[in-house]
């Protein structure tokens, strides 16, 4: 398959996803009653940055050179099938992990994991400072600063 075919799948897909994602938010969140930006704001934006990306990728592939578009770039890597495996699993994992653990622990042990394992970075105090820095600043930003309801776990639960 050609980089220029794949870009196209590429951004027609994540097009629709994103279309699907904005009347959904629309449908489900309700909007501000006042000025300020309501809990509609952040998923809606989320949406538009999204489907504006796809535009761009969808619009660079039909400008691609005509000898670029007919290369045929080779099969992917069994470490980059891997990879993707691996990447998606750790989302499913955390997916299930998030309510009985709550949000910090998950993170950070989801953030480790996939450093470890897909990324092979192989330095302990890196991987250690990567995955509590995440899960603390996102902590942070979303639960204490935007004030986003982050699960606090039923086995483990941490208070801040």
């Amino acid at each position: 398959m050609s980089a220029t075919l794949r870009d196209r799948i590429a951004g027609s897909a994540l097009l629709a996803v994103a279309l699907v994602w904005i009347v959904l938010v629309y449908q489900t969140i309700p909007p501000n009653q006042g000025t300020e930006v309501g809990p509609r704001g952040f998923p809606l934006f989320f949406g538009i940055v999204l489907a504006a990306l796809s535009l761009l990728l969808l619009a660079q592939s039909f400008r691609a050179r005509p000898e670029a578009a007919d290369e045929e770039s080779g099969p992917a890597l069994p470490g980059e099938i891997t990879a993707v495996i691996l990447t998606i699993a750790g989302f499913v994992a955390y997916g299930m992990l998030l309510e009985p653990f709550g949000f910090m622990p998950t993170t950070a042990f989801i953030v480790a994991v996939i450093l470890y394992f897909v990324l092979r970075v192989r330095s302990l105090l890196l991987i250690g400072s990567m995955a509590i820095g995440l899960s603390l600043g996102c902590y942070l930003v979303f639960g204490k600063l935007l004030g986003t309801y982050l699960p606090p776990g039923q086995i483990i639960t941490i208070y801040f």
